[in-house]
């Protein structure tokens, strides 16, 4: 019965075009987010851990509005894309956007993230909250990132 539906609804997406449009809203609402974030932290010097639950959300939303996708790919999709955006936006925020100038610059920045974020004696207790935000942020992305 679905298929016969399918072939008067002319505006029906394939799983492959919702897929396809999620990767591509998806991308766009992290890069943009992800520049967002990085540009206001680094004008103002601060952390918006809370940002990263939000922006964890707003992925998650895009990807699930557009894609529409009940599959568990839409989750792994709004997850990774998360992951990546709150890495971004932390080196656009410590380092500006001159560490995507070189690889060598990128990857010193990539090893600082690690070791910033895992030395929880550095940053104490306020260290561990703010990776404890980013991985509740992707678990929100997760969650929303398809219709359950």
């Amino acid at each position: 019965m679905s298929r016969l539906f399918q072939v008067f609804n002319k505006g029906a997406l394939t799983r492959h075009q919702r897929m396809t449009r999620a990767i591509l809203f998806g991308t766009l609402a992290s890069l943009a987010l992800c520049v967002v974030y990085g540009l206001i932290s680094s004008m103002m010097s601060i952390e918006f851990s809370y940002a990263f639950v939000a922006m964890g959300y707003a992925i998650g939303l895009v990807i699930q509005k557009t894609g529409r996708g009940v599959q568990i790919q839409f989750s792994i999709l709004g997850a990774v894309l998360a992951a990546l955006t709150f890495i971004f936006a932390d080196l656009i925020a410590w380092f500006g956007f001159s560490v995507f100038t070189s690889m060598d610059y990128l990857m010193f920045g990539l090893r600082t993230w690690v070791s910033v974020l895992m030395d929880f004696s550095m940053g104490g207790v306020s260290g561990l909250l703010s990776l404890l935000f980013r991985a509740f942020g992707v678990v929100v992305a997760y969650q929303n990132s398809r219709i359950v």
